[in-house]
């Protein structure tokens, strides 16, 4: 029995050291393979900062070209609309005043000047109204614009100006990148009617493809709100309506 326990002993020395050796093989391969990775990192670090040293500029980057900054045109009329925000409990009620550009697109400014007056009578295609008075803000955006103008449909879909049906685009000239500007709203190139929109936010994206004819001169504050009752789809929660319109003197006589 001694002998017999005797060569389990040794059978399991001789395996002990066995494994032992291939632990000793498989520690000895890692090491090495550490080592290798090692050098490979600090070459390529080495190299890559060598490559970047030689992509330093000597000169300084030249600035990206911006456009210009908008210079506005002339104020040649001035305009008004009174609007009504229907919100519970108490309607919100003010004053948008418009500045036209009558000089850098008369046609239009007339166009818009006409249906705040209400001077022209009905429409040649539509035989409506030639006039904003009683007329919605139909759509409303918030972070983009307030749309109004539908003078023959209230939804978005109709409208006409005082020359009979749509207009050319005039001028291309004033740029998207100040707030609140008075647009045209249209259906592609030349359709112009009477619908317009107020920018709520710069939109370059807009230039060459809508008219600027005019700007913002008081109402900020009720553009804003009007705003607030607006969805990403554009249909507002309340109706934003255009009580009344009509023309200001050029010169505000209350500023002085």
């Amino acid at each position: 029995l001694h002998c017999i326990a005797l060569h389990k002993i040794v059978d399991l020395l001789h395996i002990a050291i066995r494994e032992h050796k291939q632990l000793q093989t498989t520690m000895k391969t890692f090491a090495i393979s550490l080592l290798l990775v090692t050098a490979l990192i600090r070459m390529d670090t080495a190299l890559s900062s060598s490559h970047l040293d030689d992509e330093v500029p000597t000169e300084k980057a030249e600035k990206p070209k911006l456009k210009p900054p908008t210079r506005l045109p002339e104020v040649t009329h001035r305009v008004y609309m009174d609007v009504e925000i229907s919100n519970t409990p108490t309607p919100t009620k003010g004053r948008i005043e418009f500045g036209l550009f009558g000089k850098l697109a008369p046609k239009t400014v007339e166009n818009f000047r006409s249906l705040c007056a209400c001077d022209k009578g009905n429409g040649k295609v539509s035989d409506k109204p030639l006039c904003y008075k009683g007329s919605k803000f139909h759509r409303i955006i918030p972070d983009f614009m307030i749309q109004g103008g539908d003078i023959t449909e209230g939804n978005g879909v109709g409208g006409e100006s005082i020359y009979g049906g749509y207009f050319e685009d005039e001028t291309f000239e004033v740029l998207h990148n100040k707030l609140y500007l008075l647009n045209m709203a249209n259906k592609g190139p030349d359709t112009n009617g009477s619908q317009f929109f107020i920018n709520t936010v710069k939109t370059s994206w807009l230039d060459s493809k809508n008219v600027v004819f005019g700007m913002v001169l008081k109402g900020f504050k009720l553009i804003d709100q009007i705003e607030v009752v607006g969805t990403n789809g554009g249909e507002p929660i309340v109706d934003v309506v255009i009580e009344s319109s009509g023309v200001l003197p050029l010169v505000d006589t209350k500023e002085q």
